[in-house]
């Protein structure tokens, strides 16, 4: 899947170590272990998945292909 990734969710990559190859390659697979639609924007999904023992949420505009977010699961 050929995603953009906006400047926020860039930013955020960059903070919380997790680079663009693995992001695309997570999206390439969609292997996902869950995945929802926000209840507050019905253009963002959610997508979890388990990288690296890590369990990471994607947000992800379905309209635009577009990348918003993502963050590591606590």
């Amino acid at each position: 899947m050929n995603i953009k990734i906006s400047e926020h969710a860039a930013k955020r990559m960059a903070e919380r170590n997790i680079s663009e190859g693995v992001v695309r390659k997570a999206f390439d697979s969609e292997d996902w272990e869950e995945v929802l639609m926000s209840k507050f924007d019905p253009t963002a999904m959610i997508a979890v998945k388990t990288i690296d023992e890590v369990r990471w949420c994607f947000v992800f505009n379905v309209e635009t292909e577009t990348l918003i977010t993502c963050y590591p699961r606590r």
